[in-house]
């Protein structure tokens, strides 16, 4: 492990306001008669515990992860996918049969790899025999039986180096990026056999075919693709000829189309399915009874979070909270430069249901800092969550001072038609943070006080 230095400077700084009111955060929910008096800074104890994390809401999701990840810091995690397809986007006429298969192909693009991409992985497609229905919320610890073997390939390289064009009319060339796995014949048989007026009608055609299921094959592997289901390249195609021998390529999508008041929309009915079994460190961590714990494991995807047992603020006083920071360090580097540490971190609070949300305020997001260096030149990764106008509101008892937790991601919502990790910014789906990434940091008793986790607050005494 190497060492990091970081050190944290507290510094005391008093000064005397006759009449003016103070135009820092806080001070305009104040009353216009209470006068600032004297601003400090000071550091409060925390309490801070890892916890292990509980499943995830993860259906229609546009982007999905796919593999193994073996750390021996943090132990076993498996992603896998159950994907529903809609009906092929080009149906055949009847005249032009009988039809003559070629191949069945499963292409899975993926935009990003976490992870060590030298080990080879396996995977499998099977039927998915169980209906995904559209308004239920699924978790990352659904239930999916699997249904027969469909296809399956083995010692795949994620990001391979070939660079290669997809064509419509054939499948014996793919594209970079692209998960290709090649499904046994029947599959196409089955779904060219079902009749235009299944494979037109998208509600037939799912009661035909639910979806399938992808998965590796065995529990080797070093790393977790996010496959895009909004790609182009990610669909099931059936390539056949017709009876004058023209070849032909039936598209099955899995973004699930329809019209909504003449608008045409479309949406992603798959769900990520997460297992994973802890490191005996992360483990004994969790289950030592301790009430703090001086090392912390942030791992994503239901792995672990933390705890933060907030101090009393309320007994400073009437004050106008200046800033508040609550500061994160890491401690242990990962052990690979693969297993890169998250870009940001989140600080979540239970809501009125009970799931971990945004703190009311809007704060709480700690984006990566490793602008400081060490005396051995290491970077030194740190969290800073402003949280000011959340102490703001504990101070003056407009907000319950009760748990907040530390996590890579937020809840999705209990509504079975959204999920609230699929959030739009400016036309754009994106995916709120299931990546497998993992941290390290320190607690407020780590030994080395430069790394301790600590609430910086800077306030300013009401008269």
């Amino acid at each position: 492990m190497k060492k990091i230095y970081f050190v944290s400077i507290i510094t005391l700084v008093s000064f005397l306001s006759a009449c003016k009111k103070d135009s820092s955060i806080g001070a305009d929910i104040l009353p216009n008669s209470d006068l600032l008096n004297v601003r400090f800074t000071d550091s409060f104890s925390l309490s801070v515990k890892t916890l292990g994390d509980t499943f995830l809401r993860t259906d229609k999701l546009s982007k999905n992860f796919l593999g193994v990840v073996n750390d021996p810091q943090f132990g076993f995690q498996k992603a896998s996918i159950v994907i529903e397809l809609d009906r092929p986007s080009t149906v055949y006429d009847d005249t032009l049969g009988p039809f003559t298969l070629d191949s069945v192909v499963l292409f899975l693009g993926y935009t990003s790899v976490y992870g060590d991409t030298t080990v080879a992985q396996s995977f499998n497609v099977y039927a998915n025999n169980n209906k995904v229905i559209e308004t239920n919320a699924y978790y990352s610890n659904s239930i999916f039986p699997v249904g027969g073997l469909l296809g399956s390939v083995t010692n795949y390289y994620f990001q391979p180096t070939t660079t290669k064009v997809m064509t419509f009319a054939t499948d014996t060339i793919g594209s970079i990026r692209t998960l290709r796995i090649k499904l046994n014949s029947f599959v196409g048989y089955s779904i060219l056999n079902l009749g235009q007026n299944i494979l037109r009608d998208s509600t037939a055609f799912k009661n035909s075919f639910p979806g399938v299921i992808v998965e590796n094959a065995s529990n080797a592997g070093k790393a977790m693709a996010e496959i895009n289901l909004v790609s182009t390249n990610s669909h099931l195609s059936i390539f056949y000829k017709n009876k004058y021998g023209v070849q032909q390529q039936m598209k099955l999508n899995p973004n699930i189309f329809n019209f909504t008041s003449g608008v045409l929309s479309y949406r992603q009915n798959s769900i990520n399915l997460f297992t994973n079994t802890l490191s005996s460190i992360v483990t004994n961590t969790i289950n030592s009874g301790m009430p703090s714990d001086s090392v912390n494991y942030i791992l994503g995807q239901g792995g672990t979070i933390i705890r933060v047992g907030m101090p009393t603020v309320s007994n400073l006083g009437k004050v106008a909270v200046n800033k508040a920071v609550l500061s994160v360090s890491q401690v242990q580097q990962n052990n690979s430069t693969a297993l890169q540490t998250p870009s940001f971190l989140l600080l979540l609070k239970r809501n009125s249901v009970g799931n971990l949300d945004i703190l009311s305020t809007g704060d709480g997001i700690g984006l990566l800092d490793t602008t400081a260096i060490d005396v051995l030149g290491n970077k030194i990764s740190v969290y800073n969550f402003n949280i000011s106008q959340y102490i703001q509101k504990v101070s003056t008892g407009q907000e319950t001072n009760t748990d907040l937790f530390i996590a890579t991601y937020r809840s999705g919502g209990n509504d079975g038609t959204v999920n609230g990790l699929n959030t739009i910014t400016n036309g754009n789906t994106i995916n709120f943070s299931y990546t497998p990434s993992r941290v390290i940091v320190g607690g407020p008793n780590y030994s080395d006080a430069r790394y301790k986790m600590k609430l910086n607050l800077t306030y300013t005494l009401i008269k």
